[in-house]
């Protein structure tokens, strides 16, 4: 594709068919999946045009991407799924805002949110999934409206039907004999089993227990009751959130059954008709979802469809808005900036590991992270370029010293949260010397009891974790709040001593200022505790790789092609998910280390900051393990390959 657009283009020739047939070729290289504006047919015809006008030449090699572009265009789509996106995105789930002080198109706004709403569902689902939701009832839309139209004649027959055969199983579930009534749960779960195959994986438990023998009972409608549970909270883990409602009126009718009499109807009743309301609910969710094999996927192998379309769409649309070159001179002017100390020497002295070392740095500095959109393009004269691009692009990162580059676009927000964990985790080790904490008597991750809750710092580390995350009443933590905390400890400790006294307003006042010296980023004690939590970050990272590299020896990193991305004309709907099969093939992804943490840093003993510590080094890990994922080109080779052509 990008061969044809470049030999079209070199034309340069005021011809209107010219223009047309550049601009076709450009949507369907943004839109490999289609709609096309023209057929391919249409197209050949074209093309034949403009080689009677002398712009397009006859050779094999052109006749040979003519053939890879007719392939592009006449084979069949691939199955395709949609993303139910919330209506309303909170804050948390959207990459640009509306107000953003960059003038962007609202379409292109939206493909961002919608975007990067894909990435967090890949990368961290608590936040965009509702609770006790998993990732297929994200995935799934609401059953459409049956039309207001008058009953048929077959729907009609088909009512009386359907009666009947209800009116017979209740009839046959009230017979007080067990075996009767269990030749008769015995058929409806042989229609259950049916019905939800579709909805649940093959060992799903209901499944299974819908499909193996009953076992004897005396009160076989009681042991329904207990299955129809299982049911209905299966249902409701996978169904779309607007069926939620009806299944827990459901739910609630089996929590509170009739009592029993000696033929017992109203049980018998409540069981056929929750059985019937299930076989209902099982056709209109075969309708929410695109296609039913997603219903009869593991969590674990929607988790691999939805990460490596996530993968592919970011990297679509950051080489969309930057371009290769701009992609690849980003990142090797940011690594350029690299600037290891001596701590750091031995890890940095492997290329392979720059990256890791640089990408510390940026989350030690005292600068936020960012990764700006390109704002606009400036025009410069041709004699001030000095032979070099006229176009230079300014971008808003020139205010900020600590931008990181286009690669880790989608993954900035968390960077930057990262960051300020790991400030909050050194401004706690600083409030614990101050505060003269004993030190634990054993490692911290030796441990498996759970800290105090109202020791000093839980209580700190409670106030910075609180306003990191923006939790509701959290309210802003003031320098006064931390040293308050400070002067409670450490009058608490004057009161366990042995010659208990209480602090003087001298000492209360020179420990309030030694709390607002300390947390100053210049204050020794503050950069020696941070050196020391950069530095076994980075040894963590590293360490981490060369284990995943001795697994996987030869195995890629990125994806090789690009099979989809943005989609302009979709802006406002739902982002599509488009299903390969090799996506769920969970054997083609490299492993990685399924090993905890453990932590051991001098400073950081305590075992709510170790703990702590141990966390927020996981989430840098498994943010930059993504990054790897989707820019392993980037990372290992520095060659950014481009979309498929």
């Amino acid at each position: 594709m990008e061969r044809i657009l470049d030999q079209l283009t070199a034309r340069a020739d005021d011809n209107a068919l010219l223009r047309d047939t550049i601009a076709v070729l450009r949507h369907i290289q943004r839109h490999p999946h289609g709609p096309h504006p023209l057929s391919w047919d249409a197209l050949r015809r074209d093309f034949d045009r403009l080689r009677d006008d002398g712009l397009w030449d006859r050779s094999a090699a052109n006749d040979d991407l003519l053939d890879a572009l007719r392939t592009l265009l006449t084979s069949p789509p691939a199955q395709e799924f949609s993303i139910v996106v919330p209506p309303a995105q909170s804050a948390s789930s959207q990459l640009v805002s509306n107000q953003d002080l960059l003038v962007l198109p609202v379409e292109l706004i939206d493909v961002l949110n919608n975007a990067y709403f894909l990435h967090l569902l890949a990368t961290d689902p608590t936040q965009v999934l509702p609770p006790a939701k998993s990732l297929l009832s994200v995935m799934s839309g609401s059953h459409s409206a049956a039309d207001d139209t008058k009953p048929t004649l077959h729907s009609k027959v088909g009512d009386i039907v359907h009666k009947a055969f209800w009116d017979k199983t209740v009839n046959t579930l009230s017979n007080p004999e067990p075996s009767v009534q269990l030749s008769r749960i015995k058929l409806l779960y042989g229609d259950l089993h049916d019905a939800l195959s579709p909805l649940l994986p093959p060992k799903h438990p209901v499944l299974l227990t819908l499909s193996s023998p009953l076992s004897p009972t005396s009160s076989p409608l009681d042991s329904s009751l207990m299955h129809l549970r299982e049911i209905l909270a299966s249902l409701r883990q996978r169904c779309a959130p607007v069926r939620d409602p009806e299944i827990e009126a459901l739910q609630r009718s089996l929590d509170d059954p009739p009592s029993r009499s000696s033929r017992p109807i109203a049980l018998a009743t409540l069981v056929a008709d929750t059985a019937r309301n299930i076989l209902r609910l099982s056709e209109i969710m075969k309708d929410d979802l695109s296609q039913f094999v997603l219903g009869s996927m593991t969590e674990q192998q929607l988790k691999s469809i939805v990460a490596k379309q996530a993968q592919i769409t970011e990297r679509e649309i950051v080489i969309d808005i930057w371009h290769r070159d701009r992609i690849m001179q980003g990142w090797a002017s940011w690594l350029d900036k690299l600037q290891p100390p001596a701590h750091l020497s031995s890890i940095s002295a492997e290329s392979r590991f720059l990256w890791i070392v640089r990408i510390v740095q940026a989350l030690g500095s005292s600068s936020p992270v960012s990764c700006p959109l390109v704002s606009r393009t400036v025009q410069i004269s041709p004699a001030a370029s000095s032979g070099h691009d006229s176009n230079e692009t300014a971008e808003s990162s020139a205010m900020n010293v600590n931008t990181l580059p286009p690669v880790f676009f989608f993954s900035a927000p968390t960077l930057l949260k990262i960051q300020n964990y790991l400030q909050a985790l050194v401004i706690a080790a600083s409030l614990g010397i101050l505060a003269r904490l004993p030190a634990p008597t054993r490692p911290s991750h030796a441990s498996s009891d759970p800290p105090d809750p109202d020791s000093f710092m839980s209580r700190i580390w409670t106030l910075l974790r609180a306003e990191i995350s923006g939790e509701p009443d959290a309210g802003d933590t003031k320098l006064i709040n931390l040293a308050d905390e400070v002067v409670r400890a450490r009058t608490q400790a004057h009161t366990a001593s042995s010659t208990p006294t209480s602090l003087s307003k001298e000492e209360d006042t020179t420990l309030r200022a030694a709390v607002d010296r300390t947390l100053r980023y210049e204050d020794p004690v503050y950069k020696l505790l941070q050196r020391r939590l950069l530095t076994e970050l980075s040894r963590v990272l590293v360490k981490r790789r060369q284990g995943d590299a001795a697994r996987d020896v030869g195995a890629g990193a990125g994806p090789v092609t690009l099979r989809t991305g943005r989609d302009v004309e979709r802006a406002g709907k739902r982002p599509r998910l488009v299903l390969d099969l090799e996506d769920v093939d969970e054997s083609r992804t490299p492993s990685r280390s399924s090993a905890r943490i453990v932590t051991d840093v001098k400073g950081f003993e305590d075992p709510v900051l170790s703990r702590a510590t141990a966390e927020v080094f996981e989430q840098v890990d498994s943010c930059l393990w993504w990054v790897e994922r989707v820019w392993g080109d980037v990372v290992e080779t520095r060659n950014v390959k481009d979309k498929e052509q």
